[in-house]
Parts: C-alpha cells; sequence; structure tokens
C-alpha cells in the first residue's frame, strides 16, 4: 500500500519562498523606475496640452502668447500679448481651457536653452518664459530635467531632455540631456 501526502514540507516552502524573495528583489528597482517613467510622461503630455492651447490661441487671436515658467514656484502659466504691438502681458485664462501646470517638485531644470543661450546660466533665475507667434511659429527651446526623487538613488536619478519643435509648438521627449 502507497503512503499519500497532502501538503508541502517545510523545505519545499522554504525553496519555493527563497526564489519569490530573489525574484522580488530582481524586480523592485525596474518597479521604481517605471514610476518616474510614468510620471514624466504625464508632465510632458500635459506640457503638451498648455502648448497646445497657447499655439490655437495664438492662432485665433493674432496675440503673442508667453509661456512663463516659474521656477520658484514650480509652475508654468500662459500669458497673452494685451494688445496687438504692445509689450504688455497679461495671465491667459479660459473657462475650459488649461492655463497653467504645476511642474513636480522633485524637477530641478538643468538648462533651459532659449535660441541657443542658457538661461539659467544667467545667475538665480526665478522665471523663463518664451514665445509663440501669431503665426503659430514658437522660439527653439530646449529643457534639460534632473528629477531628483528620494524614490531613486542619487546616480540613479532620472536625467531628460525636452526640445519644442518651432513648428508645431510641442515638446518632444529625450531620455537624455539636448544641447543646441
Amino acid at each position: 500500500m502507497i503512503k499519500t501526502r497532502s501538503g508541502f514540507s517545510l523545505l519545499e516552502l522554504v525553496v519555493v519562498i527563497t526564489i519569490l524573495g530573489i525574484v522580488a528583489v530582481a524586480v523592485t528597482p525596474l518597479f521604481r523606475g517605471r514610476e518616474s517613467q510614468l510620471r514624466t510622461k504625464d508632465f510632458v503630455a500635459k506640457l503638451n496640452l498648455l502648448m497646445q492651447t497657447s499655439w490655437q490661441q495664438a492662432l485665433t487671436s493674432g496675440k503673442v502668447q508667453r509661456v512663463q515658467c516659474y521656477l520658484k514656484d514650480k509652475k508654468i502659466e500662459l500669458e497673452e500679448q494685451k494688445e496687438v504691438g504692445s509689450k504688455d502681458f497679461a495671465p491667459f485664462a479660459h473657462e475650459f481651457l488649461t492655463t497653467q501646470l504645476e511642474i513636480p517638485q522633485t524637477y530641478y531644470f538643468k538648462n533651459f536653452y532659449i535660441k541657443g543661450v542658457d538661461e539659467m546660466r544667467k545667475g538665480k533665475r526665478v522665471s523663463v518664459h518664451f514665445y509663440i507667434t501669431p503665426s503659430g511659429l514658437a522660439q527653439n527651446v530646449i529643457i534639460n530635467i534632473i528629477d531628483q526623487n528620494d524614490d531613486l538613488e542619487k546616480d540613479e536619478s532620472e536625467q531628460f531632455g525636452l526640445v519644442l519643435n518651432p513648428f508645431s509648438a510641442q515638446f518632444e521627449y529625450y531620455d537624455t540631456f539636448q544641447k543646441p
């Protein structure tokens, strides 16, 4: 007569738990990096939505639009020329359109090139801005960002570059810093 046993032995359970532990240790950094990448893609999508709003407003209003980046306050706001030909701008507000964007607190702007000049090298900057003309053309802009997220190790911080297409006023994401 053959004995049948039910359940697992202690040795089998220890082996399975050990294998699961090894897999968890190997996979955890992948998920940590994935969260940062998802946050970055979400930020770029929202930034491009804001840029599309500014681009469309420039075309329909016939006024220059200014994209104002407040580095200290961590926000981006759209501003519109008060009158055609004026040098004065006012915040652009619309009931149904997104006109502001919060910059994630962990983002540090390493470079902010406008027409080939790094605005971050001009001393401590509180804000930086660039324009979209009534013809729909945007200035040449390159932004290099470091995500200083506490979840990532210091040498693992995400670095990426955003390059503005002057014709479509949309930022293209690059996983490395960009230069003019």
